[in-house]
């Protein structure tokens, strides 16, 4: 791919889809969701449940949707998760060459408090979540995270649902780094 995509991750609740969209606003870049691209209600008969059965699958459809939607010369804020929920409700990092066929060309995080993260999502979906898995989820999502910025050699940044200004200079940054280097 050619390295117009910002990635942003979190996990399920934190508000990754409204920040994205007030950031893809701000910076006038399109706004993709991986949860879209991949067509998870097709893939999941309830799109509330959180566990992927394949995940191996799931990042191959996400990179087909990328390959169909993306447009060179063109810039993209991609709402994602650096950790998935397996069929065993086991804490599973996606396939570091999931992130390496992206080519990112930033790397953000979106962390919040677990108690109003579980909050929201019990409201939203109607379900009880385990507050001590959400808190495992979120931490193992920003290990990964840094791991994955050390690979790449791409900064981290981390925001939260009041505070993502870091992320907005850091994307802005790295398009008009892009722009000028292409």
């Amino acid at each position: 791919m050619e390295g117009n995509i910002a990635f942003i991750g979190g996990i399920h609740g934190v508000g990754k889809s409204s920040i994205c969209k007030l950031i893809c606003s701000e910076l006038n870049i399109e706004y993709l969701s991986a949860s879209k691209l991949i067509k998870w209600g097709e893939i999941n008969s309830d799109i509330k449940d959180k566990k992927v059965d394949n995940i191996t699958m799931t990042q191959d459809l996400l990179m087909v949707g990328l390959s169909k939607y993306l447009i060179d010369k063109k810039y993209y804020l991609l709402d994602g998760h650096y950790c998935l929920l397996n069929s065993k409700n086991e804490i599973s990092d996606v396939p570091f060459d999931t992130f390496r066929k992206m080519n990112l060309i930033s790397l953000n995080i979106i962390l919040g408090e677990i108690s109003e993260i579980k909050m929201h999502l019990e409201l939203r979906d109607g379900k009880i979540y385990d507050y001590n898995l959400l808190e495992k989820m979120q931490y193992q999502e920003l290990l990964y995270a840094r791991k994955l910025s050390k690979s790449f050699g791409i900064n981290l940044n981390i925001g939260s649902q009041n505070e993502y200004s870091e992320i907005i200079d850091s994307v802005s940054k790295s398009i008009i780094f892009q722009t000028n280097n292409n």
